[in-house]
């Protein structure tokens, strides 16, 4: 069973992987302001948390990657939470 969620995962994530080595080299090393990078942090939190909940975690840091945040070191959260993704969008806020 656990060999078929982890093959579940990896086929959800195709499109990430797909993005880290093929888009992401052309927009330069650097352009995420968060460590870790946006597409890593999806596959960890998907990883750690599985397809549904760590996709919405992942898509909540894509949301929180713009100009209206500050970023910096992100880590995935070892619990799930929606309290940990509105911390995420309150603690990196600019004001």
């Amino acid at each position: 069973m656990k060999k078929i969620l982890w093959l579940l995962r990896q086929i959800f994530l195709i499109p990430v992987y797909l993005y880290k080595g093929i888009l992401s080299p052309f927009f330069g090393g650097g352009s995420c302001l968060y460590h870790p990078t946006c597409s890593s942090y999806m596959v960890d939190s998907v990883t750690k948390h599985g397809i549904f909940k760590g996709f919405i975690m992942g898509f909540a840091r894509i949301i929180r990657c713009s100009r209206w945040f500050y970023g910096g070191d992100d880590p995935v959260p070892d619990t799930w939470s929606w309290k940990a993704i509105k911390d995420g969008f309150t603690l990196f806020r600019k004001r």
